[in-house]
């Protein structure tokens, strides 16, 4: 998580914790969720901060109203379903869904590897979001519209976890008008706001360039046709596309960047250098 966005949480936590009274005008869908006016703030949590598999980032508890659930998003922000791993996606979707995605990205990883902008990889995790480019699927080509809303609101909208508002902005309020200007129901005109350019992001990672990522859990795998006769280091995505072709997965396995390098290295004799 970015440290100015880690930050931003915190800040709109505090917003909440020097203005303990709502104010005596609320806009309608904030009524329409149980919060009444002038109702007193008891209690402020940075839950997102805790799990980041939370939609709820900030939770406020009042007095005599229900709950504030909302998901906290810089204006620049790109995704609202970050780095989804197999388990998550299996609660939340299912395995049918899981099977037909592992097939598409594979069909897209064997294109991608050929493509000019493209750099060695041998597995793509995926994000849900705001995508642009060759690197994003079709999210309605694998998902339906409910899908998309258990990935912005989450999967049990009746738990503290799941988010029943969005605050949009680049800076943080100094008033609650201000905050009802950037803070807004998620319904379903903002679920269709958000849909507009909602897509299923593709992240292939080279290994040479990054460290944190590979242990993100991957849709699709590099597989040798067969093992080298003796151990190849190979930095070159045209010389690794000539040794194999990716395959889809057969089963959710958590298996991730790491554990293919592993395996191409101990059972295939194909070295990828990792940065360290």
């Amino acid at each position: 998580m970015p440290a100015n966005f880690a930050q931003f949480e915190i800040d709109l936590v505090n917003f909440f914790k020097i203005n303990l009274i709502l104010p005596d005008e609320l806009p309608q869908w904030m009524k329409e969720l149980g919060i009444i006016p002038q109702d007193e703030i008891i209690s402020v949590d940075n839950i997102g901060a805790i799990d980041r598999n939370n939609k709820t980032d900030v939770l406020v508890t009042f007095k005599n109203s229900s709950p504030l659930k909302i998901s906290v998003k810089l204006s620049n922000a790109d995704y609202f379903g970050n780095w989804y791993g197999h388990k998550r996606f299996l609660e939340e979707f299912g395995l049918e869904p899981f099977t037909k995605l592992s097939i598409g990205i594979t069909n897209w990883a064997n294109e991608w590897i050929k493509h000019s902008n493209s750099n060695i990889f041998v597995g793509v995790s995926i994000c849900f979001g705001k995508r642009s480019g060759n690197t994003a699927l079709e999210f309605l080509d694998y998902f339906t519209s409910e899908d998309m809303r258990k990935i912005v609101v989450g999967a049990d909208e009746s738990s503290s976890s799941s988010a029943n508002s969005l605050f949009i902005s680049k800076t943080i309020p100094i008033s609650y008008n201000e905050l009802f200007e950037n803070l807004k129901p998620i319904n379903d005109d903002t679920l269709k706001e958000i849909g507009s350019n909602f897509k299923i992001a593709c992240r292939p990672i080279n290994p040479l360039t990054e460290r944190s990522n590979r242990g993100k859990n991957v849709y699709t795998k590099f597989q040798p046709y067969k093992p080298l006769s003796t151990q190849t280091t190979i930095v070159d995505k045209d010389k690794l596309s000539m040794l194999g072709e990716f395959m889809p997965l057969t089963e959710a396995n958590r298996l991730n960047h790491n554990n293919i390098l592993n395996e191409l290295q101990d059972v295939y004799k194909i070295v990828i250098p990792r940065k360290r």
